[in-house]
C-alpha cells in the first residue's frame, strides 16, 4: 500500500513536471510595456519608464495571487495590503501616485518562442485596453513609471500578471510639521463626505489677511459631517509656482497633502470660534497662512480629517455665480382726474430724533435719523439734500472771468416766503416695566421734547399733533423678527412679562422702542427757473405730497404719489407725518406702495411695518393695491434675503411667504410675479435651512426662469444662479445644449468652461466634451478664460486643461 501511494505521488510529480511553462518573462513584460507606450504615443502622452521598485511590488503581488488562488488587489498582510503599501514596502517612498492592473489568463504549458511570447503580450495588453477601469491606468497622464511581473499556476494552467504604475513626487520645503501633525492616511474605514457637501465647504474658503475663513450656510449639517471630537479641517496651501508650464505639477510626495499643510483645527474649536450672527450658519477660522507663503498667489485645498484620518481631499475652484434679478413687474398707478398741483405748501419737514435711556426723561438728541440701522449701512440715507435758501451770491460776478470749470450751475428754482408751518411730537416709552410708570415716562418726554424745540430750535408754536404711548407697534414687529409670533397673539401683560424676564437680551430692541421725534414742517413757495429740471420736479411733487397729507386731500396726495413713483429716488414717504398717514389711509395704499417699490431700501423697518399692516387688511383693499403690495413684498424680501447679516434677514420673518401663498395664487396669470414669489420663497427657506421648501421652490424657480429665456444673456443669468446654488450639473446641461449652435455667446462659453471641470474626474482620459469646450472658449473668449485660470490655479490640476492653458495663455 505504501508502495502504491509512492507510485501515485511519483506519477503526479512526473505529470506536473511535464506541464512546466518555459517563457521569457522579461521579454513578455517588455513587450506589454512597449504596446502600452505605443498606444500612449498615439495619444500624445509621455512614455513610461521601467522601475525596479514597481517590478518588486508587481512580482510580490503576482506571487501572492498564485499562492492564494485569487484575483484581488488586496493582500491579507496589512503591511502589503494595497498597491501603495507594497510600493512603500520595497522603499518606494518617493512615489506619490500609483495604480495597478491585474489579470489571469489561461495559458498552455509549453515552451514559447519569441513570436508566441509577443502574441501573448498582445493578448494581455488587449484585455486591459478593452476594460475601462484598466484602460484608465494605461492612459493616465500623471504616470511616469511602470513595470510588470508574472506567476504561473501549473495545475490550473493560469498565468497571473500584475502591472504597477506610478509617479514620483517631491518634498515641499518649510513644512509646519514633519509628520503631518500625526494625521493618519486614508483607510477603508474612512467616513464618506458626499460631493455636494465637499463642494459647498471647499467653495466657502476665503483668505482674509493671514487667516483662512470658512463660510458655510448650514451649521447643523456641518455638525453631522464633523461629528466626532477627532474630526477636523486642515488646509493645504499650494503655491502657484507648483503649477508651472513645461513640467508636471510639483506636488509633495505625501499622501495627505500636495503643498504646505496647516495644523488641523478640530471640531470643538471650529464650533467655539463660530462668529456668524445667524445661529443657523457657520463662519470660523480654519487655518492661518504660513508666514513664508504670505503675499504669494495660493490655491487652497481642504483636508477632511475624520477620526484623525485624512479621509477626503477637495480642491475648490471659484465658479462665477450670482443671484437672479427679479423679473420685471410694473406697479399699477391711480391717476386722479381734475386735480391741480401747486408750487406753494410744506416745502420741508425736519425730523429731530431723541434716544431716551431706560427711565430717562432728559432730552438727548439721537445721532442718526435711522434708529434701526447705522447710517453707513445704506448709502441712500446719505442722499437727503438740504434746500439752500441763499441761492444767489451777494457779491457781483463778472461772467467773462468765469471759466468752464468754475461756471455756476443754474439753480432750477428759488424758494421764497418760508415760515414755520406746524409741529408734531411722537413720544414713546418701551413696553418693559409697568404701564403706570411708562405713562408717566412718555408724558414727561413730551415736555422734554417740547422744551428742546423751544430752547434749541426756536420753535414757539404749540404742537399740532402729539402722539404719546408705549411703543407696542414696534414691539410686535420685533417679536415677529425673533420668530415669536405666538407671543404677538397674547395679552399685553403676558408679552410684558416675557420682555421683563429677557430684558438684557432685548436691550437693543428696547432702545429702539424709546426713540421719539420732534417734527417741524416749513411752509413756502418755489419759483421755477427751469421747470424741466428733475430737482425742481422732485421738490414740486414733495411739496404737494406733504401738503396733501396735512390737508387730508386724498386726490392731491395720490397724484403727488403717482408723480413721485416715476422718479428714480425719493425719501419723502418715510417722513413721519407722511408715513403715519399711509399707515392708516387705505385710499393711499396703491400709489404709496408704488413709491416704496423703488425706495424700500431707505428704511427697511418702516417698509416691513407697512407691508405687515396692510397684509393684515389685504381683503379690504382694491385689487390694484393688492397687486402692488405683492410686488413690494418680492422686491423687499429679495434684497433682505440676499445677505448673511442677521439684523437684515430677521425682517423677513415678519411676513413669511407661506402666509401669502393664496394671495399670489389669485394672481397666477401674472407669470413674472409668480416667478418672483417662488424666487423669494426659495431664499426664505434657504434662510431657515428648510430643505423640503428649498427643493420645491428651486424647481419652481428654474422652470419659471428657463421658460423666460429670450437671449444668451438670459441663459447666462440663469446659469449663474444655478452655480450659486451649486447645481453645476444643471448649468452644464443648460449650456452644453447650446454650445454647438452659431448663437453660442462668448459669455456662455466662458461660464461653461468655468463650470464643467467641477464635475469631471481628472483620470487622464480624453474627454471629447472638455476638448470641444476648451476649443470654443479659447476661440470666443480667450483673454477672460486665461485670466480666470490665472486666478484659479486649482484648475491646472486637470492635465488636459493645463496643457491647453500652457499653449494658449503663455
Amino acid at each position: 500500500m505504501k508502495h502504491f501511494i509512492l507510485l501515485l505521488i511519483s506519477l503526479a510529480t512526473y505529470k506536473i513536471a511535464a506541464q512546466e511553462i518555459i517563457i521569457d518573462y522579461n521579454r513578455l513584460g517588455d513587450k506589454v510595456i512597449s504596446l502600452i507606450n505605443d498606444h500612449r504615443k498615439s495619444l500624445h502622452l509621455n512614455e513610461l519608464k521601467k522601475d525596479v521598485i514597481l517590478f518588486k511590488a508587481a512580482k510580490d503581488h503576482s506571487q501572492y495571487m498564485l499562492e492564494n488562488n485569487m484575483l484581488s488587489h488586496e493582500q491579507k498582510n496589512p503591511i502589503k495590503k494595497f498597491p501603495k503599501n507594497r510600493i512603500l514596502f520595497y522603499e518606494g517612498k518617493m512615489f506619490d501616485t500609483f495604480g495597478e492592473n491585474i489579470l489571469f489568463t489561461s495559458v498552455e504549458a509549453k515552451k514559447y518562442n519569441n513570436t508566441e511570447t509577443d502574441a501573448l503580450a498582445q493578448k494581455i495588453f488587449l484585455q486591459w485596453k478593452h476594460s475601462p477601469p484598466h484602460y484608465k491606468n494605461i492612459i493616465y497622464t500623471n504616470y511616469d513609471f511602470t513595470d510588470l511581473a508574472f506567476s504561473y499556476d501549473k495545475k490550473l494552467k493560469r498565468l497571473y500578471a500584475t502591472n504597477v504604475f506610478g509617479a514620483k513626487g517631491i518634498i515641499i520645503p518649510n513644512q509646519l510639521s514633519e509628520n503631518a501633525f500625526g494625521i493618519d492616511e486614508k483607510s477603508s474605514l474612512c467616513k464618506k463626505v458626499n460631493l455636494s457637501d465637499k463642494i459647498h465647504l471647499g467653495n466657502g474658503l476665503q483668505i482674509e489677511g493671514n487667516e483662512v475663513i470658512l463660510y458655510y450656510y448650514d451649521l447643523e449639517n456641518f455638525k453631522t459631517i464633523l461629528n466626532e471630537p477627532s474630526d477636523a479641517i486642515a488646509i493645504d496651501f499650494i503655491d502657484l509656482e507648483q503649477f508651472q508650464c513645461g513640467q508636471k505639477n510639483q506636488f509633495d510626495v505625501s499622501s495627505i497633502y500636495d503643498g504646505t499643510l496647516s495644523q488641523p483645527i478640530y471640531r470643538k474649536e471650529l464650533l467655539e470660534n463660530n462668529r456668524a450672527e445667524n445661529k443657523l450658519k457657520l463662519i470660523t477660522k480654519v487655518a492661518e497662512v504660513p508666514p513664508h507663503l504670505m503675499g504669494k498667489q495660493l490655491a487652497l485645498s481642504m483636508v477632511f480629517v475624520l477620526n484623525n484620518c485624512a479621509c477626503e481631499y477637495v480642491s475648490p475652484v471659484s465658479v462665477a455665480s450670482r443671484s437672479l434679478a427679479l423679473l420685471p413687474v410694473n406697479p399699477i398707478l391711480e391717476i386722479p382726474k381734475n386735480v391741480t398741483l401747486t408750487n406753494k405748501g410744506i416745502i420741508k419737514t425736519e425730523e429731530h430724533e431723541f434716544a431716551f435711556g431706560r427711565n430717562e426723561i432728559i432730552e438727548k438728541l439721537h445721532d442718526s435719523q435711522d434708529t434701526y440701522y447705522s447710517e453707513n449701512d445704506f448709502e441712500p440715507e446719505n442722499l437727503n439734500f438740504e434746500i439752500s435758501y441763499d441761492t444767489i451770491p451777494s457779491q457781483d460776478i463778472n461772467e467773462d472771468e468765469i471759466g468752464e470749470d468754475t461756471a455756476l450751475e443754474e439753480q432750477p428754482f428759488e424758494i421764497i416766503n418760508t415760515t414755520l408751518h406746524s409741529t408734531e411730537i411722537y413720544s414713546f416709552s418701551s413696553i418693559e416695566g409697568n404701564e403706570a410708570n411708562n405713562i408717566k415716562l412718555y408724558q414727561e418726554r413730551v415736555k422734554a421734547i417740547e422744551k428742546y424745540g423751544k430752547e434749541k430750535l426756536d420753535i414757539t408754536i404749540e404742537p399740532n399733533k402729539i402722539v404719546a404711548a408705549e411703543n407696542w407697534e414696534t414691539c410686535y414687529i420685533q417679536l415677529e423678527m425673533e420668530n415669536l409670533t405666538h407671543l404677538v397673539k397674547q395679552p399685553k401683560d403676558v408679552i410684558r412679562k416675557y420682555i421683563n424676564l429677557n430684558k438684557n437680551k432685548w436691550e437693543t430692541y428696547l432702545d429702539q422702542q424709546r426713540v421719539s421725534k420732534l417734527i417741524a414742517n416749513y411752509y413756502g413757495e418755489i419759483k421755477p427757473i427751469n421747470p424741466a429740471n428733475p430737482f425742481y420736479k422732485s421738490l414740486f411733487y414733495q411739496i404737494n405730497l406733504r401738503t396733501g397729507i396735512y390737508e387730508k386731500n386724498n386726490p392731491k396726495t395720490n397724484l403727488a404719489l403717482a408723480k413721485i413713483a416715476e422718479l428714480d429716488y425719493d425719501f419723502t414717504l418715510f417722513e413721519e407725518p407722511v408715513f403715519q398717514e399711509i399707515m392708516i389711509n387705505a385710499s393711499l395704499v396703491q400709489n404709496a406702495t408704488a413709491v416704496l417699490i423703488k425706495n424700500y431700501n431707505i428704511d427697511y423697518f418702516k417698509t416691513i411695518r407697512f407691508l405687515k399692516y396692510w397684509f393684515s387688511k389685504y381683503d379690504t383693499l382694491p385689487k390694484n393695491a393688492q397687486f402692488n403690495l405683492l410686488i413690494l413684498y418680492c422686491v423687499t424680501n429679495d434684497y433682505l434675503l440676499d445677505s448673511w447679516d442677521i439684523s437684515m434677514t430677521k425682517l423677513t420673518n415678519v411676513t413669511k411667504p407661506k402666509t401669502l401663498e393664496t394671495h399670489f395664487e389669485a394672481n397666477k396669470t401674472h407669470l413674472n410675479l409668480i416667478a418672483n414669489y417662488h424666487y423669494v420663497s426659495l431664499y426664505y427657506y434657504n434662510h431657515i435651512n428648510d430643505y423640503n421648501g428649498i427643493n420645491y421652490y428651486f424647481n419652481k424657480v428654474y422652470t419659471s426662469f428657463k421658460n423666460s429665456i429670450k437671449s444668451p444673456k438670459d441663459r447666462v443669468n440663469l446659469a449663474l444662479f444655478l452655480n450659486k446654488w451649486s447645481s453645476y450639473d444643471t448649468t452644464i446641461s443648460l449650456l452644453k445644449a447650446e454650445m454647438k449652435k452659431p448663437t453660442f455667446s462668448k459669455e456662455e462659453a466662458l461660464l461653461l468652461a468655468q463650470t464643467y471641470p467641477m464635475l469631471i474626474e481628472n483620470n487622464g482620459q480624453t474627454d471629447p466634451d472638455l476638448d470641444y469646450i476648451l476649443k470654443k472658449v479659447y476661440k470666443l473668449n480667450k483673454k477672460e478664460w486665461c485670466d480666470w485660470q490665472n486666478e484659479n490655479s486649482n484648475l491646472l490640476r486637470n492635465n488636459n486643461i493645463k496643457e491647453e492653458y500652457c499653449k494658449m495663455c503663455n
